[in-house]
C-alpha cells in the first residue's frame, strides 16, 4: 500500500536507499551515489508534503517523491506536453530484494490518480540512460520519451519522458 510518509519512515528509508545505490552500482548504473539522493532529500520531501511510502505488512518496500516541480533543468527541455502544472516522479527506490513485485509501478499509477485527483494534466519523469529498470518502467506505466540530454559528468545522457492524464 502506498501512503503519505512520515517522520518515523526516515531511518527505513535511509536503508533501502542505500541499498538500491549498492545493486544500482552493481549494475553499473552510476547515477545516483554517497551525495544523491540523501536523507535530507527525503526530509525535505517530508516537510513539503511529497514523500510516499509503499509499505507491506509494516516493513518500508518503497519511497517516492511526487512534486509539482521538476528538477531544475525542467525548464529547458522542449517537453511535449506542454501543459502546466505537472506533477514530477523523483527519488524513487524500491528495495533490491522487493524488485519485480510491481511496487515501482504502483509508484507511478499512484501519481496518475494523485494527478488525476488534482485536476493536474500531465506527469514527468527522468532517469540516467544507464538506470535500464527505470527505462522499461517508464515504458510500462505508460510514459512517452521526450529526449536526451548530457548534464554533468555521467556516462550516459538524462533521458526525459511524459505522459498526459
Amino acid at each position: 500500500m502506498i501512503r503519505e510518509g512520515h517522520f518515523e519512515d526516515l531511518d527505513s528509508i535511509v536503508v533501502l536507499v542505500d541499498k538500491a545505490k549498492k545493486k544500482m552500482l552493481a549494475e553499473g548504473n552510476d547515477q545516483w551515489d554517497e551525495t544523491y539522493p540523501t536523507r535530507k532529500h527525503y526530509e525535505s520531501d517530508l516537510h513539503n508534503g511529497q514523500l510516499y511510502v509503499f509499505e507491506q505488512n509494516g516493513e518500508i518496500f518503497g519511497a517516492a517523491c511526487i512534486s509539482d516541480e521538476g528538477h531544475h533543468e525542467y525548464d529547458e527541455i522542449s517537453w511535449k506536453i506542454s501543459k502546466k502544472p505537472y506533477l514530477c516522479m523523483k527519488r524513487l527506490a524500491v528495495d533490491p530484494d522487493a524488485r519485480k513485485q510491481g511496487i515501482g509501478l504502483a509508484f507511478y499509477q499512484y501519481a496518475d490518480a494523485l494527478a488525476k485527483s488534482r485536476g493536474i494534466p500531465s506527469l514527468r519523469t527522468d532517469t540516467n540512460g544507464s538506470n535500464k529498470a527505470a527505462l522499461r518502467l517508464f515504458e510500462k506505466a505508460g510514459y512517452s520519451y521526450v529526449t536526451a540530454e548530457r548534464h554533468g559528468h555521467y556516462k550516459e545522457p538524462f533521458v526525459y519522458y511524459e505522459k498526459n492524464i
